[in-house]
């Protein structure tokens, strides 16, 4: 098949041509005027992107509303998505107002129930959950046998437990 190159002046008149006939079949798809613009300039650009790869054994009309049908459902496409993906967004903050009131009631009452315990039974809860150390440097540190600390924790641990059976250490790493 014979191809034919187009110049400048080619590639404008065939867009004098087209362009109006192009829009009218777009906005076919799309009903909005500016939209369908695009789509006919974005048509017309990869027309000229392509123009030395392109078979031009077919027509030239033909392929310029293939190529702005194909445009135009892909568009329509994009656009579902998009709005699907708006509408999960919206929902999404809608209900988190409803979690974050939840997140602030749980975290009042963790605090709470930590004001709860005697201070040192916190104040080994603190060092090994928060601050990461291990049983032997928080009775290295708190001048306490290694049993006392372990003791202290279970204790602890089971209060709050008892307090939140959803999910102790949930709150407590949320909290800190």
């Amino acid at each position: 098949m014979k191809k034919a190159i187009f110049d400048d002046k080619d590639f404008e008149e065939l867009f004098n041509q087209y362009f109006n006939d192009l829009m009218g079949f777009v906005c076919g798809y799309i009903a909005d005027e500016e939209v369908a613009r695009d789509i006919v300039h974005d048509v017309f650009l990869s027309f000229w992107n392509h123009r030395d790869q392109l078979d031009f054994s077919w027509s030239l009309k033909s392929y310029l509303l293939t190529l702005s049908r194909n445009y135009a459902l892909n568009y329509i496409r994009h656009r579902k998505v998009v709005v699907n993906n708006e509408e999960a967004l919206m929902r999404e903050m809608e209900e988190q107002p409803e979690e974050w009131e939840e997140y602030d009631r749980k975290m009042v009452r963790l605090q709470e129930k930590l004001d709860e315990l005697p201070e040192k039974q916190r104040i080994v809860l603190v060092k090994y959950f928060v601050e990461g150390k291990k049983y032997q440097e928080i009775a290295d540190e708190m001048n306490i046998s290694l049993n006392t600390v372990k003791t202290h924790l279970k204790r602890a641990v089971h209060f709050l437990r008892e307090e939140f059976p959803e999910g102790l250490a949930l709150l407590f790493i949320l909290k800190y």
